[in-house]
């Protein structure tokens, strides 16, 4: 369930046909930020809002008699049997651009004009040239609910090029259209757009019927719901008083009125009565006599199905059905309650598979009036017989839909049915529709004594007038029901904790024996040796199996059955970096290289997630521990996996890291340790060996990238000990004086200690020493890892480095942090807003004022992305298309490129965080467009697709979604009202925060009243545009700045949005204004930045694009001329962090990057000034 259930209304229609809405649910923070409005006069001592009933807004006092809603749109039937919708005041307007081409052919008298050929298309057609659109035939749908923003309007860009007069040249219609006239252009078109807007917020707007008197066929039941994971396609059926069906065609959430009625004709003798629609949009009909119809065919390119199937019922006759997304409720003429029995799709499947097949129904005690169930079938409803009292089912899961027993909800209220359709969190009441004083806005506190409150009621009558008796209610999706008694309709934790060890009994031995890996005695961690994977990142990197365990609380160390080791110092790790493609693994971010902001990345993988979160939050805890100075700073990254880090310096340490390793004597291995910062003079090496009785040589090296500064190799045959360096590949000239120190079967310790022109290796054993110098034949500040293998044991490591100079540069760390999103944004004033992968907006209330007033700041943060998976088929010339192709072709199933087979049901979701929202289904969507089935189709694999057939095309693909979703527990609050691909936040001229987004659609908005005490704002406006956006930036003294589609820059005077030019090379795809000193910079499709020179107060616009530099993917700005930026470089991954350098008044543009880390990176952001001094 999306946040928008989470915040679900219920809506109950009285006896006298006024509506009233009841908020399911009650949250401290919604109660704060007003995402529904409240009385002002309501006390603070009221009881929570999950219990007090309002009046909806009706200016026009329409009477109802029943509802039905889905995505903050209700569709209701009137006291006159006519067709209402009532559209939610929203933050974000509707609006819809309207579009008509001008089209024209050269004449050798005249030239281009609109006289065309008898053949042509009209003079003004829609794009395809089909049909005839001329700008005065198009027509508001209705005056009442719709408003034209602006008069006819040519659009001056194509294919990101401005255009002379909008218009676009071809050979002939229809054909390739080119910016420039060429010699054999004989016709030409351009597209006017004119943009209306929805203005029919807050109140009833009644729909034309099936004829033009009403009276002829009435209507007498209507219900909705949506289609597709996205809720994108709605699906509104109703039933007349002739008992006929009807769909509405037409209804989108740019269109909620829909344009047209089509009648899906019932056959004589099963005319219908009352009607349900699932959540899978295929509506259930009950006929007159009691039986049950569905709809089949009902598809997103077929939302009106094909032909009605019957049904058999549940003895005794239905009166009333209601349908979930797996679930069907019905109550039949003798009150009681059933439930189909299974599945609801699987039952349906099996009857058309093998028609004659009857539902099977199960009774449910208890007598009912009437039933609802939500679309998740969650929460089930129902109006008892007896008493009118509405009870609820509890004990519902996935497992167990019919739940376990009826519990009343609500104190008596005289309530006679019941409907649970959907509503969207993002609605607003803008009660100044309603007319000054809110008399509109009538609390149920005030007419009822069991619902508490202080509201006091403006309408004056007696008491019977004021007699609350709602005869009709309609839910939303809801995901669960507080009710306005003791207890609750959830199940409590005593019961889940009581299936959740009952469950884990079913686990197998080998997944049920999971020891901890690490434990904790309050003071320090205690390590046990867990099997792991290892990978060395670099060219060479293959994953190794070996032991992972932790040695002194300081030292992480990694050895294969003894026979290869690797060992790092705790203190060593920057960052902990989580993988979604490497299931069960970690990445670690280790400095041990000599240049700024590199380092070497090393992943382990764990056979288990237990053992990934443990070994994850140890080693995060340790890695701070043991960092001598740590300061957290004013930047913030989001990674490519959707993982948020925390950005600070650390002081890195000058103290000697170890480890002492107790082997069995007669197995040798292989030693890795990272050098921090280069083997500098004044470094020293201390090894502790053992020699095995069978040894033959081992060999001890100082490493750096691509070379052996120093190799020193014992070598028993020749009872020599040679010394050597090998650069570019290639050994230099071998150094064997010297006496041979080393015998069999004993124990040496050997210390490697860097001077200024020499290495001095001294051996010692027992009493003696021996000591060997090695010239310098490569820097010392190039050794970055010491390394030892062959026949050897190594006993113990220490490593005590000089870091010299380089030891006032602190190293660049990460922390992670709550939260999965694909974009961030963060400003000086603690408060950070970010973006989810399904566009959702949230934001961390960093503010001391909010937490003094909030203390509860942990919630359910989520995030939802889309998997993907095509199934692939090709055309035999006997039984036409199928999944058997050429030995050549791609899998059946496979990934997008064809490459990667794949099958719907080995695609895993990444870690136990992650649930699957649904099934597999066919993806309507698929850029390119589909046919009626979802398929694309081509000449080859691969190749361009269509989504229709042609003679020769041979191949054909369709693409399927599944939807899963990322749930965790933190302190950040979910922004309702909009989705957003962009945000920035700026200060306005009047000091005050605000938030600047671009919806999905393209549409600018600000989030007004951010405060410290309300950090999440109060509403969204929209900035009007002409133009859809894909990027906007704003800073304090400067205009807001923003990328079209087109990839021109625009920038708003006023209330209008003035189009600049872009770059000659390349469109625009990301801006970031800064103040004045710091300028408006830019980056275009091709990785490149952009400064515009020349902005001023008085020319806040500039003149021109000047080109920085290259590989540029990101920028972000702190104080002053701060300039951060994602390059597009590195080893391991190709995105790293950098700094601008060189800014000033002579160079505004700067002289260059200092590098600052490579990662995984996504997006950041910077706010204040990011220093290293701590």
């Amino acid at each position: 369930m999306g946040n928008r259930d989470k915040d679900s209304l219920l809506y109950g229609v009285d006896r006298v046909g006024r509506v009233w809405y009841l908020n399911s649910q009650s949250d401290i923070h919604r109660r704060s930020f007003g995402s529904i409005s409240i009385s002002s006069q309501q006390s603070s001592q009221a009881k929570p809002r999950s219990q007090q009933w309002t009046l909806l807004p009706n200016p026009t006092r329409i009477d109802l008699k029943r509802v039905s809603s889905r995505n903050g749109v209700i569709w209701g039937i009137g006291s006159d049997h006519q067709i209402y919708i009532y559209v939610h005041k929203q933050d974000i307007p509707v609006r819809v651009r309207e579009e008509t081409y001008e089209n024209h052919r050269w004449n050798p008298l005249g030239g281009f004009c609109s006289q065309l050929l008898p053949t042509d298309r009209p003079n003004f057609s829609t794009e395809d040239g089909l049909t005839h659109r001329e700008k005065s035939s198009v027509k508001l749908p209705s005056e009442e609910s719709w408003m034209w923003e602006s008069s006819w309007q040519i659009e001056d860009t194509f294919n990101n090029e401005l255009l002379e007069q909008g218009w676009t040249y071809a050979v002939d219609f229809p054909a390739t259209y080119n910016t420039e006239k060429s010699w054999n252009s004989c016709v030409r078109r351009r597209k006017w757009f004119r943009i209306r807007q929805f203005i029919g917020f807050n109140k009833w707007l009644r729909i034309e019927g099936i004829n033009p008197d009403h009276t002829q066929e009435p209507f007498t039941d209507v219900c909705i719901n949506t289609l597709g994971s996205g809720h994108e396609i709605h699906c509104v059926w109703t039933v007349t008083v002739l008992g006929q069906v009807y769909f509405r065609g037409g209804v989108t959430s740019l269109n909620p009125e829909g344009t047209y009625w089509e009648q899906a004709t019932i056959k004589k003798g099963c005319e219908a009565c009352q009607l349900t629609v699932a959540a899978n949009g295929t509506p259930f009909v009950v006929s007159w006599t009691g039986s049950c119809l569905y709809r089949d065919g009902v598809t997103p390119h077929s939302l009106s199905g094909r032909e009605w199937i019957e049904l058999n019922g549940p003895i005794g006759g239905l009166i009333q059905l209601s349908a979930g997304e797996k679930s069907l409720w019905a109550i039949t003429r003798d009150k009681k309650c059933w439930t189909l029995k299974g599945e609801l799709q699987e039952t349906i499947d099996s009857v058309i598979s093998k028609p004659g097949t009857p539902f099977e129904w199960n009774e449910i005690p208890g007598k009912m009036k009437s039933v609802s169930v939500s679309s998740n079938d969650t929460v089930i409803l129902a109006v008892s017989d007896d008493e009118n009292v509405i009870y609820g089912r509890v004990g519902v899961t996935p497992e167990q839909t019919r739940g376990q027993g009826w519990k009343e909800m609500f104190q008596r209220v005289g309530w006679d049915t019941l409907s649970t359709v959907s509503f969207e969190s993002s609605t607003n009441f803008d009660q100044t529709d309603s007319g000054k004083g809110d008399s509109d806005s009538v609390s149920l506190d005030s007419v009822r004594p069991d619902f508490p409150g202080n509201f006091p009621l403006e309408e004056s009558g007696n008491s019977e007038e004021n007699e609350i008796s709602l005869c009709w209610v309609d839910g939303g999706c809801l995901s669960s029901l507080k009710s306005g008694l003791d207890g609750d309709l959830e199940v409590g934790p005593w019961r889940e904790e009581i299936l959740n060890d009952i469950q884990s009994l079913k686990l197998s031995q080998e997944n049920f024996q999971y020891p901890n890996a690490l434990e904790n005695d309050g003071s320090e961690w205690k390590a046990k040796s867990t099997t792991a994977r290892m990978l060395q990142h670099g060219p060479d990197g293959h994953w190794i199996k070996g032991e992972l365990e932790i040695v002194n609380n300081e030292s992480l160390v990694f050895h294969k059955s003894l026979t290869h080791m690797w060992l790092c110092g705790l203190r060593d790790v920057l960052s902990i970096l989580r993988s979604r493609e490497l299931s069960h693994s970690f990445t670690l971010r280790i400095r041990n290289a000599i240049e700024q902001g590199v380092a070497d990345f090393v992943s382990f993988k764990f056979s288990n997630e237990k053992q990934l979160d443990e070994w994850h939050q140890v080693v995060t805890e340790l890695s701070e521990k043991n960092s001598d100075k740590f300061t957290l700073g004013n930047l913030w990254l989001t990674t490519n996996n959707g993982e948020l880090l925390e950005c600070g310096f650390t002081k890195m340490a000058d103290s000697a890291v170890g480890a002492d390793m107790v082997v069995p004597s007669d197995s040798g291995f292989s030693t890795h340790h990272p050098l921090i910062k280069g083997f500098l003079p004044g470094s020293i090496l201390t090894v502790d060996i053992s020699v095995p009785s069978a040894a033959e040589k081992f060999s001890l090296n100082l490493e750096g990238n691509c070379l052996i500064a120093f190799h020193f190799n014992p070598r028993f045959s020749e009872t020599q000990v040679v010394r050597n360096t090998k650069r570019y590949g290639e050994w230099g000239v071998e150094e064997r004086d010297g006496v041979f120190p080393f015998r069999q079967s004993q124990s040496y310790t050997i210390v490697i200690e860097c001077t200024d022109t020499h290495f001095i290796t001294t051996v010692s054993f027992e009493q003696r020493k021996f000591i060997f110098n090695y010239k310098h034949r490569v820097l010392p500040r190039l050794i970055t890892n010491f390394s030892a293998g062959a026949d050897i044991n190594i006993v113990g490591i220490r490593y005590d480095p000089k870091m010299g100079d380089s030891s006032a540069q602190p190293e660049f760390v990460t922390i992670p942090t709550t939260g999965h999103f694909w974009k961030v944004e963060t400003v000086s004033n603690g408060f950070i807003w970010a973006i989810g992968f399904d566009s959702n907006v949230w934001m961390h209330p960093n503010s001391l004022k909010y937490k003094k007033s909030n203390a509860d700041s942990t919630r359910t943060v989520t995030d939802d992305q889309v998997c993907y998976i095509y199934e692939n088929q090709r055309w035999n010339p006997l039984t036409g298309f199928g999944a058997h192709g050429l030995p050549t072709d791609r899998s059946p199933w496979s990934d997008e490129t064809g490459r990667i087979p794949l099958e719907k049901d080995k695609v895993r979701i990444p870690s136990s965080k992650w649930d699957w929202l649904g099934d597999w289904e066919i993806d309507y969507n698929s850029p390119g467009g589909v046919d009626q089935s979802g398929w694309q189709y081509a000449v080859d694999f691969p190749a361009t697709y269509r989504s229709s057939k042609r003679f020769n095309d041979f191949v054909r693909r369709r693409r399927w979604k599944r939807t899963c979703r990322y749930s965790t527990i933190g302190p950040w609050i979910q922004v309702p009202g909009v989705k957003l691909i962009d945000l920035c936040i700026q200060m306005n001229v009047e000091c005050d925060w605000e938030v600047l987004g671009v919806c999905e659609n393209g549409d600018a908005v600000v989030r007004r009243g951010i405060t410290p005490e309300c950090p999440i704002g109060t509403n969204w406006e929209s900035i009007p545009s002409e133009k859809p956006f894909i990027n906007i930036s704003g800073s304090y003294g400067q205009l807001p700045w923003a990328v079209g589609k087109d990839g021109f820059a625009y920038i708003r005077y006023g209330r209008n949005w003035q189009l600049l030019d872009r770059p000659k090379e390349t469109p625009l795809k990301f801006i970031c204004v800064g103040s004045l000193t710091s300028g408006v910079w830019a980056i275009g499709t091709n990785n490149v930045l952009y400064k515009r020179t020349h902005v001023l107060s008085m020319l806040p616009e500039g003149r021109d694009w000047y080109k920085v530099a290259d590989g540029v993917t990101q920028i972000s700005m702190g104080l002053g001329d701060e300039v951060w930026a994602l390059l597009k470089q590195g080893v391991t991954f190709q995105s790293t962090l950098a700094r601008r350098i060189g800014i000033s008044q002579n160079h505004p543009n700067g002289l260059g990057w200092e590098t600052v880390a490579e990662g995984p990176w996504a997006h950041f952001s910077l706010c204040g000034a990011f220093r290293r001094n701590l």
